[in-house]
């Protein structure tokens, strides 16, 4: 059978190519020709149409020159108008014309002519020189942008005039460029166009003779079209946008007759090759599958021989040659009696799985984790599981036989179940309503349990049985119950919580945000403003929590940014510190007040001093003065020495006039103000203050100022008075030493880049630890008399300032007092 499908396949091929491909090749060979003849059409367009473009391209060439800004620059200046005579430029590009342009591709314009509104050259720049007059040219100029083609003493060029408007309400300039239409341009207009078997050439109409060709030593100018029409195709096209009207010119496409004819042979043959080779495979594939058909057909015959004798168990030998259907009728008896005694076998092992499978299904029963109680179709226990007697305390014999919902079920859920179960039997609802449905149950001890009933069918042979899956679900209500609670824990929270996914949408909020959302004038399921989420996305992407405080119309509110990266989004938890605030503002009015008492208090204890201080320029004023008047009774003195007199006066009226003004200033009441201050100017100041009772109490007070600047942002009346109390308190303290030893040193030095301080040090008997203990106690004094209250209210501002004040001291030693202010170098300081 094999061998004869391979012969039917061979002579079926060979009578269909003997037949076809005569027939076949003189239609192929008859549309090729066709279609070469149309596909010569197309290209002879082609190459008319970008040789067009070509044109088009020198066109906007030329408009690239007349809106430079080189040749509008020099439109403009004086040597445009001063000189009218022409100037030639040979290889050398004038000054209103960009270096190295203009060009297309390859090919450069042999002159670029610049005219002026008369129509005269005034400038010309030559790549080559002309074989003829241009002003033969200049009278061809149509007044407008244009494009020619045009013989000029039988040679073709291209005219391409583009104006130039380089002022305002006056006649167009003109660029004029020449460019050679020869064999290098016709070449470059056809670029990667066509392969060398195409050519084009210019042809004068009148005389059919070739003007120039893209290809000269091919087809040389001057020769007729005549000469080449038997060795090549033509197609001619009139050149109608950018021809002359002096001249008849013919865009001519040329293409080689043997290209053409090789080109319709090797098609040819290669279609021929290509029916051989159909044949050929034609002739393979309808043999191959003929030889598997009859092939498939024997090894099937030869398998049903083997899968009989591996069915029925039997070691029989297997047909491989010969006719196996007249074999195989032998097997058939056989193979009966075999597949008997496998049936038999078949059904034992059968019976042996089900009552494995019974088993099994025993054991799932009885040991599942849910109650499980069997009724038939009138609702009556007939089986229940150990689940079930352990969850509601009843025994086996107590439920079979009787109806569950009397037993298990709550009185008010019982016709809710009866009508489930009901339902559920006669099949009249979807299977949802007979799952999980919640009622109340109750245990031999009468303790409640919720529980979520199902029931499902069991389809038996003769009947229907239905299995109740009771689930207790107490702990799981309660603790649904627990985390609805917790979940009202944000809701019912009295200060604002929200939640901000990372995109800046406010994805929860509860009632008491209410206040931030119309500050941010947004609602739920909004995007924060642009600020708010730019915080938002730092706190995530740095991971740690920040605080910030916000001020509305009449509330305060911080607002503290937790992170919550695993789940990219922030919580924002509020605290309302409106009242802390207002706490706070009148603790620091209060401050205020007692700071001002015992300014007051200070400015009592050196009432002495500032009114001998200020005695002392008022005498002199008083001397003075009274010299001036007896000079004027007398007539003795001179102007020279009044005027003299009434200066000194002058300067001990300003030097009172600042004692007082420092006075006020210190005793004044007035809102607290933080400026930038110098604190070597500070020092000096409380110097100044004291000198008088230093003086007094001979004491020698020594300054020492940093050599740098130690800028401060204070209060500068409350830190004065800070040092001013230290001052006094330390010249008190040295009443107790002798006179000689009584000295005060008041130093001003930098901790380091963000701290400053002032030590003021005195000589005086030292302080115990004890009195160190309680030393900024309110209320306690070394003093006879005194408050008890300075170093409590200096303590307090060196607080608000975010300083300190430090204390070391030693019995008979003397006392160190440490400020210690913040400083930053960037703050600026007035008259620095």
């Amino acid at each position: 059978m094999p061998t004869l499908s391979l012969l039917a396949g061979i002579f079926s091929g060979l009578v269909a190519w003997l037949l076809l491909d005569p027939i076949q090749g003189k239609h192929l060979e008859q549309l090729f020709q066709n279609e070469l003849v149309n596909r010569l059409d197309m290209r002879a367009v082609e190459t008319r149409r970008r040789f067009e473009e070509f044109i088009k391209e020198w066109q906007l060439q030329g408009h690239a020159i007349s809106n430079h800004w080189q040749l509008i620059t020099y439109l403009n200046s004086f040597s445009w108008y001063e000189s009218a005579q022409r100037t030639k430029y040979y290889n050398e590009s004038p000054n209103w014309l960009e270096i190295g342009h203009p060009n297309v591709s390859l090919i450069a314009p042999g002159q670029v002519v610049l005219m002026d509104m008369r129509g005269k050259a005034r400038e010309i720049y030559q790549r080559k020189l002309l074989p003829f007059n241009i002003d033969r040219i200049l009278d061809l100029y149509p007044k407008r942008d244009d494009a020619v083609i045009t013989l000029i003493e039988g040679t073709p060029y291209l005219l391409v005039w583009s104006n130039i408007a380089y002022q305002q309400d006056t006649d167009p300039a003109v660029v004029l460029l020449i460019i050679d239409v020869d064999e290098v341009f016709l070449a470059e207009s056809q670029k990667m166009a066509h392969g060398t078997d195409t050519l084009i050439a210019l042809i004068d109409s009148n005389d059919q003779r070739l003007l120039v060709s893209s290809n000269q030593e091919k087809i040389p100018q001057g020769s007729y079209i005549r000469d080449w029409r038997d060795s090549y195709l033509l197609t001619s096209q009139a050149i109608t946008q950018y021809q002359s009207l002096d001249h008849d010119l013919l865009f001519t496409t040329m293409v080689s007759r043997d290209v053409v004819q090789q080109n319709i042979k090797n098609i040819s043959k290669l279609a021929q090759l290509d029916r051989l080779l159909a044949a050929l495979v034609y002739v393979v594939v309808f043999s191959f599958i003929i030889f598997l058909i009859s092939a498939k057909i024997n090894q099937v015959l030869k398998r049903i021989s083997r899968y009989g004798q591996q069915a029925l168990g039997v070691q029989q030998p297997v047909i491989e040659k010969g006719n196996v259907l007249l074999q195989l009728e032998d097997w058939v008896k056989k193979f009966f009696r075999q597949l008997i005694t496998a049936r038999d076998t078949l059904h034992d092992r059968q019976e042996k799985r089900i009552r494995e499978t019974e088993v099994l299904k025993s054991a799932l029963f009885d040991n599942s984790m849910v109650s499980i109680v069997t009724l038939d179709e009138q609702g009556i226990v007939v089986e229940v599981n150990g689940t079930a007697l352990n969850t509601f305390g009843y025994s086996r014999r107590l439920l079979m036989g009787r109806r569950l919902e009397e037993i298990a079920i709550k009185p008010d859920d019982r016709s809710r179940f009866r009508d489930m179960l009901g339902r559920c039997i006669k099949r009249s609802v979807g299977p949802s309503f007979c799952r999980d449905q919640p009622m109340l149950a109750e245990t031999a001890n009468g303790e409640e349990k919720a529980i979520e009933c199902s029931v499902i069918p069991i389809h038996l042979q003769n009947q229907t049985l239905f299995n109740v899956y009771l689930r207790d679900v107490s702990g799981r209500r309660q603790a649904e119950r627990e985390i609805a609670s917790l979940a009202k824990l944000a809701s019912e929270n009295p200060n604002p919580v929200l939640r901000i996914n990372d995109k800046g949408v406010i994805v929860y909020a509860n009632d008491a945000s209410e206040p931030l959302l119309t500050y941010w004038d947004c609602e739920r399921g909004q995007t924060l403003p642009l600020y708010w989420r730019n915080l938002v996305a730092s706190v995530l992407k740095e991971g740690v929590n920040k605080v910030y405080e916000i001020n509305l119309e009449d509330q305060i509110y911080s607002l503290q940014l937790a992170s919550i990266r695993e789940l990219d989004y922030v919580n924002i938890y509020g605290r309302d510190f409106t009242q802390m605030r207002l706490a706070e503002m009148q603790s620091r009015q209060h401050q205020s007040e007692l700071v001002h008492v015992c300014r007051l208090s200070t400015m009592g204890e050196m009432s002495t001093g500032l009114a001998h201080e200020l005695n002392q320029p008022l005498s002199a004023i008083i001397n003075f003065a009274s010299g001036c008047v007896r000079r004027l009774q007398t007539g003795s003195g001179g102007e020279a020495e009044l005027l003299d007199a009434m200066a000194q006066i002058t300067v001990q009226a300003e030097r009172a006039g600042e004692i007082i003004k420092r006075l006020r200033s210190l005793v004044g009441k007035r809102p607290q103000e933080r400026e930038a201050a110098n604190l070597n100017h500070l020092v000096l100041e409380v110097a100044s203050f004291i000198e008088f009772e230093a003086d007094r109490e001979k004491v020698e007070v020594c300054v020492e100022l940093s050599d740098e600047v130690l800028p401060v942002m204070v209060d500068l009346v409350q830190i004065e008075q800070v040092l001013l109390n230290l001052v006094r308190n330390a010249i008190d303290a040295m009443k107790q030493v002798d006179v000689s030893q009584r000295r005060l040193l008041l130093k001003t030095e930098r901790v380091n880049n963000k701290m400053v301080q002032v030590l003021v040090r005195d000589s005086g008997p030292g302080m115990s630890p004890e009195t160190l203990e309680h030393l900024f106690d309110a209320f306690f004094s070394t003093k006879k008399g005194g408050m008890g209250m300075g170093l409590r209210i200096s303590q307090k501002i060196m607080q608000d300032h975010h300083g300190l004040i430090e204390v070391v001291s030693e019995v008979d030693e003397g006392t160190t007092f440490h400020v210690i202010l913040p400083t930053d170098p960037k703050l600026e300081l007035p008259g620095f």
